[in-house]
């Protein structure tokens, strides 16, 4: 994974890291949870330009992304707001189908064996399972038919989401795989504990995590872009210059 960090310096990473871990812990202790959204909300920005301050590209899928996860965030600061909650669910339902979508795209080079295929099958209907027994405990709590269609469909994007990345992972093992099944997961626990805390217990211990994740996924999700980027430009660049050379052979 020499890769991974190409973005940022390692001291940059982990002040961020450290940054994010520590204040939404500490405004969820507090019971701060405008400075929570906010901190989250304010780390795409800063993401976004240490990204554009070394490649001047970013694929419209990856930018498109970013921001309707950064007006799903937004949205969540004016709780007061009648629309604030369907317009967040239906941010991050849009970004999640983007996210979906380039998996699609990775999954036409996967390549299954007959164990792996099996594995994978089970683990889809369990998740399938565990899924529809928790929406069918607590639908009735649920006073916007909406919200509800909203939530459980951000659920099947979810479920979805963690099949594909986890199938791309197992078929290739490389860095890219795994920063991306990590992005899912951190995105996938994140909503499973904004979910816990809405619908059964709230702990600040969960709340504050459920924070962390949500920036880590962020934060994982702009390196990953990035070497995205990179390896589409050195291929871009690779392919030109033997276009060259090949011209020049041709004309010599």
């Amino acid at each position: 994974m020499n890769r991974w960090h190409a973005l940022l310096p390692n001291w940059a990473i982990f002040t961020v890291l450290t940054l994010i871990v520590v204040l939404n812990l500490i405004s969820s202790y507090f019971q701060f949870y405008s400075i929570s959204n906010a901190i989250t909300l304010a780390l795409i920005p800063v993401l976004l330009t240490s990204y554009f301050y070394k490649l001047k590209f970013m694929e419209t899928v990856f930018f498109a992304i970013f921001m309707l996860y950064f007006c799903g965030i937004a949205f969540n600061l004016f709780p007061d707001f009648s629309l604030s909650e369907k317009l967040s669910e239906s941010s991050f339902l849009g970004a999640y189908a983007l996210m979906i979508f380039i998996m699609l795209g990775r999954l036409k080079h996967v390549k299954f064996e007959g164990v792996v295929t099996w594995y994978l099958v089970v683990v889809a209907i369990i998740n399938t399972y565990l899924m529809y027994a928790m929406f069918a405990n607590v639908k009735d709590y649920f006073n916007d038919s909406v919200v509800m269609t909203l939530a459980v469909s951000k659920g099947i994007m979810l479920l979805i989401m963690a099949f594909l990345a986890f199938a791309i992972y197992l078929s290739k093992e490389t860095s890219q795989a795994i920063i991306f099944l990590t992005v899912v997961c951190c995105f996938a626990f994140a909503d499973v504990l904004d979910f816990t805390t809405t619908m059964y217990v709230q702990f600040w211990v969960f709340e504050g995590f459920q924070k962390v994740l949500q920036g880590l996924g962020l934060f994982l999700l702009c390196i990953y872009t990035y070497n995205h980027q990179e390896y589409t430009k050195g291929v871009l660049t690779n392919d030109r210059t033997e276009s060259i050379r090949k011209s020049k052979q041709l004309t010599a």
